[in-house]
């Protein structure tokens, strides 16, 4: 046995998780790279596009929600966006406060142009699993989770360093 491979009942290491979580995390990165290469909008952007696209005028809000982001982070990507003529953003009449936004005909095109899946493969796949899978890789990475240190709001409200 290789060292510091300690192996539990089942048999796996520590180092054969650490290798899936590898694959994973490049697949994932690999896809979003092909994307962004394919589109030049990297998949956080893409999928953002895809929930205004699927709601029209969505609010901020609501947008960070379906991406599960901390909304200053969505802000900023949606910044990028609007910069990019890709997305519009409206103040709503009876609340000045409140954004809605709008695909413009570049974030209709660049949309439709896309490779899919338009949230992403990650969200795609787990989207895909019966809910026992999904219960069973939730349960391990909250194991995982739990033992660095715990779930960092922080971290969770961003998105993948390769979706950026």
């Amino acid at each position: 046995m290789k060292p510091n491979a300690t192996r539990t009942r089942s048999g796996r290491s520590g180092l054969d998780v650490l290798e899936q979580l590898r694959v994973v995390v490049r697949i994932a990165g690999a896809h979003s790279a092909r994307v962004e290469r394919s589109t030049g909008i990297p998949g956080a952007q893409l999928w953002a596009l895809h929930e205004v696209g699927s709601a029209d005028g969505l609010r901020v809000g609501e947008l960070a929600q379906r991406l599960r982001l901390h909304q200053t982070t969505v802000s900023n990507l949606l910044n990028r966006l609007e910069s990019r003529g890709l997305l519009r953003k409206g103040r709503s009449p009876s609340d000045q406060r409140v954004v809605h936004l709008h695909l413009t005909s570049a974030g209709r095109k660049a949309l439709k142009n896309a490779p899919g899946p338009p949230r992403g493969l990650l969200p795609n796949v787990l989207d895909g699993l019966s809910p026992s899978q999904l219960r069973k890789v939730h349960e391990g990475l909250a194991v995982l989770v739990d033992h660095m240190g715990g779930l960092d709001p922080a971290l969770a409200g961003k998105p993948m360093p390769f979706n950026e």
